[in-house]
């Protein structure tokens, strides 16, 4: 009996084990399955962002062949530059793209000191926080090695745990931000933040959404410029900001005269103008709804209807951070609006 005992022990022990191997098997087979289930998803997301840009690019291509076109149907296509979200199906798929002419936006290396002091304010940063900001950015693209008050130069980068220096240049791309004193992901790419006394978040861009380097000039333009670059105008407040935005949402502005007072002050109606731009920014972002899998790709294209290329892509990012899956501090910034004099 007890020979037999031993025996049934040791059979159930086996037993035992080859269901552990099978099981562990089974597991790592799953494991295997979906992870070349997410590869797949995430090649045809890739691809699906691809295809959103490329469209882009031809509808932007498009409307600069028509631009004096008195028929065109430019004015109800939903593809304009003024970084509204346009969706397209794609197989089994979706792209969302946005548009952003770069002259709606501030180029970083020539805009005036306080409009960019005013537009860090729209954007919910505190007085202090947004000083550091404001002279850092100034420190970073002067030529001398003199810091601002609350600015930064060498001996502010070279004392951080991986030391760098102050480039005293210009920027060559907005993502170089991410190097300056007070500029964190957050502030760059975007954060949820809500509106004094209101406690549902809405999604706050960041400075890659309204500041570029292509311009070189300290005018906007009002069909493209985003609330935040309008607001930050001397003169603007946020109700002359939506009263614009909604206006161009209907057609494009033809006469920047066209709302009379106060909405065009003179300390406001020279910091726009009405060029379109040649120069675009296109963030495509792929996905499958059932998979949850997400790509995201960002182009900055140059149009140039009269060389051998109609198109020039200036700059590329394969990887472009999805921010908004992210938490920046969570909820963390609440923005007053006001008026900027």
């Amino acid at each position: 009996m007890n020979n037999k005992g031993i025996a049934l022990i040791l059979v159930l022990l086996v037993i035992v084990l080859l269901m552990a191997i099978v099981f562990e098997f089974s597991f790592a087979m799953r494991v295997e399955i979906n992870a070349a289930q997410n590869f797949k998803d995430e090649t045809d997301c890739y691809f699906y962002a691809q295809s959103g840009f490329y469209q882009a690019v031809a509808e932007i291509t498009k409307s600069h062949v028509f631009l004096d076109d008195e028929e065109t149907t430019e004015e109800t296509s939903p593809w304009r530059e003024d970084q509204r979200k346009i969706e397209m199906g794609i197989g089994r798929g979706k792209a969302e793209v946005t548009i952003g002419g770069e002259r709606g936006k501030y180029d970083i290396n020539t805009v005036p000191e306080n409009l960019l002091r005013n537009l860090i304010t729209t954007l919910g940063i505190k007085e202090e926080e947004r000083d550091i900001i404001v002279d850092s950015i100034m420190d970073w693209k002067d030529t001398d090695n003199l810091h601002r008050i609350n600015g930064a130069e060498d001996d502010y980068y070279q004392s951080l745990p991986h030391p760098y220096h102050c480039k005293d240049g210009p920027f060559d791309v907005v993502e170089e931000l991410l190097q300056v004193r007070g500029v964190t992901p957050s502030l760059l790419y975007g954060v949820f933040a809500t509106n004094k006394g209101e406690e549902k978040p809405f999604w706050q861009k960041g400075l890659v959404d309204l500041v570029t380097v292509y311009t070189r000039s300290f005018q906007v333009d009002a069909n493209t410029a985003p609330k935040e670059v309008l607001m930050s105008i001397p003169g603007m407040t946020e109700a002359d900001a939506d009263r614009i935005i909604k206006a161009r949402e209907e057609k494009p502005l033809k006469d920047l005269k066209q709302f009379g007072d106060p909405v065009f002050t003179p300390a406001s109606i020279k910091y726009l103008s009405l060029y379109p731009s040649t120069v675009y920014t296109i963030i495509a972002t792929g996905s499958i709804p059932e998979s949850g899998v997400l790509r995201r790709i960002k182009g900055v294209v140059k149009i140039n209807l009269t060389g051998r290329k109609k198109f020039q892509i200036l700059f590329w990012v394969d990887n472009y951070p999805i921010a908004e899956n992210f938490i920046f501090g969570g909820v963390s910034r609440e923005r007053n609006g006001g008026e900027f004099s």
